[in-house]
């Protein structure tokens, strides 16, 4: 699905906005296709068939929803002839409303944007995230360069979520512990990030390997041969998800303990509205 073309102006959001106020759908029927208009809005609840205002939910019970794109606007069309669906739900209830709804259900940002809840038929494996468009489809976000940990300083072993207990009296880690680091304050939902990863302060030759979530790879994301360096490499890896913490790594050092400093550039996403710091 892809946006179809508009002028330029109508990205303002403050325009956006204004529109959204105004907009009404149609309310689905079964076993009929209609379509959304938009217009003044009418009463605040209807009867099927009729006139919805946009910002309430609304429940026309089991459809299948398509997005015909025609030229200029596309056009949202309801069949309702079996399937998830349609939810129109105010663009601040997104979270964590749409997250935990049922499968196909639809929302709109507080951007204009289209955000879908998807997936298998399995709660476990379903996924929510914003429509592809051309404009928006996993974008990578730069952030103002963001220390997310130091192992050396407690402050900035706070996102540690797991393992932090196997941490040496002095931080570092121990060979053959993992530690998970939550960076759900800083994106909701990544994809993945690009960074800088720098090992400190080891007491002999040893690993790092950082990746998002699961088994161990087996690979390395940096390596040093003797204690007393200060190394460090390019990070581009996925993020990961572990119970509720839904962006996440995981670190692993083997053969010797070491200090683990993680520096944040960039966020992949799959809307800028995900990232959560200060962008570049």
């Amino acid at each position: 699905m892809t946006r179809a073309s508009q002028p330029e102006h109508d990205h303002d959001p403050d325009r956006r906005r204004l529109l959204r106020r105004a907009a009404t759908v149609v309310a689905g029927t079964a076993g009929a296709g209609v379509a959304a208009t938009v217009g003044l809005p009418g009463t605040a609840q209807a009867a099927p068939g009729g006139n919805l205002t946009m910002g309430t939910t609304n429940d026309a019970g089991p459809a299948t929803t398509t997005v015909n794109a025609t030229s200029g606007y596309g056009t949202l069309l309801l069949r309702n002839t079996g399937g998830a669906p349609l939810r129109l739900v105010p663009g601040e209830s997104i979270y964590p409303q749409v997250l935990d709804a049922a499968l196909g259900t639809l929302a709109v940002d507080d951007q204009g944007d289209l955000f879908v809840k998807a997936g298998a038929d399995d709660a476990d494996q379903a996924t929510a995230g914003w429509a592809w468009t051309s404009e928006w489809a996993t974008t990578s976000v730069a952030v103002a360069p963001t220390r997310v940990l130091d192992t050396r300083d407690p402050n900035l072993r706070r996102a540690i979520v797991s393992g932090a207990g196997d941490l040496d009296a002095t931080g570092r880690l121990v060979p053959g512990k993992p530690v998970v680091l939550s960076l759900d304050g800083y994106v909701r939902d990544g994809y993945a990030l690009k960074g800088n990863v720098t090992v400190t302060g080891m007491t002999g030759g040893g690993v790092l390997t950082v990746w998002g979530s699961g088994p161990r790879p087996v690979t390395s994301t940096v390596n040093w041969w003797t204690s007393g360096q200060v190394l460090s490499n390019f990070l581009f890896t996925e993020l990961g998800a572990v119970g509720a913490y839904r962006s996440v790594l995981t670190l692993q050092a083997t053969s010797s303990p070491t200090h683990v400093i993680l520096d944040l550039t960039s966020l992949l996403v799959g809307h800028p509205s995900q990232v959560l710091v200060n962008r570049a």
